[in-house]
């Protein structure tokens, strides 16, 4: 296996430059630095987790603790938080936790194997033992898209605009019956914003034009009679969805009703799962905008680790992606 001191020789600079290059420390002329990252991949050279961990006082080891992988969002996330921290010699732990109570649990187990943590959160509720531990003990961390207001660092997704855009969208579309089908798991973010679209159109609201189902694809399709028969009884026009899977399941289903989607019913999902844009007619979404979230936990907790930097907070916004369902 090639050592550093391999890459140096190679270079024709010290072992302390090319520490310095792969640590991405200032002070290293362009040319050098470029010669240095182009040897270091030809030899296949790849730091010591463990000689580093010795030398700078860390583990080496981010732990990722999750609460579901159903969706292609949060996959990709966590593959891109993963891919990123193992180009910077990172290890990656990974700890599931479906419930609040598992997640407290998979913190305490993992934080102090750690450097710092991810945590896509489950929480209910902004008070968290695990949490305040965390900042006791000074493990740098970073909650993604948590379901409540916290005071610590997060990543927070503004789902409320974008239903209030997808509202205002439909309207532009010369649709007026407008209906919101959610899970009950993070519906108040998607009520609010379709009841705030509904009033800046000038559309009045009524609350059976929110319907509640079950999650998935499944969940979907088994609200299909209910929103048949408000076609047929008051002339929905349009519907926004909780997720792409939900608004898939129902759009299949309506069209073995011989429902016409977008000509009858034009259909508004959320997320923009990979397949969303197969499906027939591709689904119009909601996604999530403003960069790569990976990418942005990955830059703050890294800098967090290594140089102490505080992690910021960001709320990311979302927009609509137009395909052929509304």
């Amino acid at each position: 296996m090639p050592t550093i001191g391999d890459v140096a020789r190679h270079c024709g600079v010290s072992t302390r430059t090319v520490s310095r290059v792969l640590n991405d420390r200032p002070n290293v002329r362009p040319d050098v630095r470029q010669r240095v990252l182009q040897v270091a991949e030809q030899l296949g050279y790849r730091p010591d987790p463990t000689a580093r961990a010795l030398k700078l006082g860390h583990k080496h080891i981010i732990g990722i603790v999750a609460n579901a992988v159903s969706s292609d969002t949060t996959l990709r996330r966590i593959e891109v938080i993963s891919k990123l921290f193992a180009t910077s010699g990172y290890a990656v732990l990974m700890q599931f936790a479906e419930s609040p109570e598992m997640e407290e649990a998979a913190i305490h187990n993992i934080a102090i194997r750690c450097d710092g943590l991810v945590i896509f959160s489950n929480l209910h509720s902004a008070h968290s033992p695990a949490l305040h531990w965390l900042e006791t003990q000074k493990i740098p961390f970073i909650i993604v898209d948590p379901p409540v207001d916290l005071t610590f660092p997060a990543i927070h997704i503004d789902r409320r605009s974008g239903y209030r855009e997808g509202v205002r969208y439909l309207v532009q579309k010369g649709r007026r019956e407008l209906l919101l089908v959610v899970e009950s798991f993070r519906a108040s973010e998607r009520i609010a914003g379709f009841m705030e679209g509904l009033e800046r159109e000038g559309l009045r609201f009524r609350s059976s034009r929110i319907l509640h189902t079950a999650k998935g694809f499944q969940g979907g399709a088994d609200m299909a009679p209910a929103v048949l028969e408000l076609i047929n009884t008051e002339h929905i026009d349009g519907i926004l969805c909780h997720n792409d899977k939900i608004a898939l399941g129902l759009l299949g289903a309506l069209q073995q009703q011989g429902v016409s989607i977008p000509q009858q019913v034009a259909i508004i999902g959320f997320d923009d799962d990979g397949f969303s844009g197969y499906s027939n007619p591709p689904l119009t979404t909601i996604a999530q905008t403003g960069g790569d979230v990976g990418a942005f936990i990955y830059e703050q907790l890294k800098n967090a680790i290594e140089y102490g930097t505080a992690i910021e907070s960001r709320k990311f916004g979302t927009g609509l992606v137009l395909r052929a369902s509304a």
